[in-house]
């Protein structure tokens, strides 16, 4: 059972942090996500669900772990795939948009 909540607290982490930097990208499509900073354009309840989920995972994690491990797993769930997803929506801000050649000449 302790496997069992280590695991679904990790997941819960991973699941929401994928899900609210999704949402964000779709919502902000031509701004860059800050990084640590609230992120324009977002309802203020998508944060109200949010930031509790993230809380209470990373509370069972310190909870169910001694505290540098659990903060640590955390840390490796929720804001790594945060961190890759913003980068990954950031980059694709900058690279220049394809020009199409409506002739097909390359």
């Amino acid at each position: 059972m302790h496997i069992a909540t280590i695991i679904a607290a990790v997941c819960t982490a991973a699941c929401t942090s994928l899900a609210y930097l999704h949402y964000a990208s779709t919502v902000n499509r031509d701004q860059h996500i800050p990084f640590l900073h609230r992120i324009p354009n977002i309802p203020l309840r998508v944060d109200l669900v949010c930031c509790p989920v993230w809380s209470a995972s990373g509370a069972l994690l310190c909870l169910a772990l001694p505290v540098w491990p659990g903060l640590t797993i955390y840390c490796a769930a929720a804001l790594l795939p945060w961190e890759i997803m913003r980068h990954r929506h950031n980059h694709r801000l900058s690279r220049p948009a394809p020009s199409i050649n409506p002739s097909g000449a390359a």
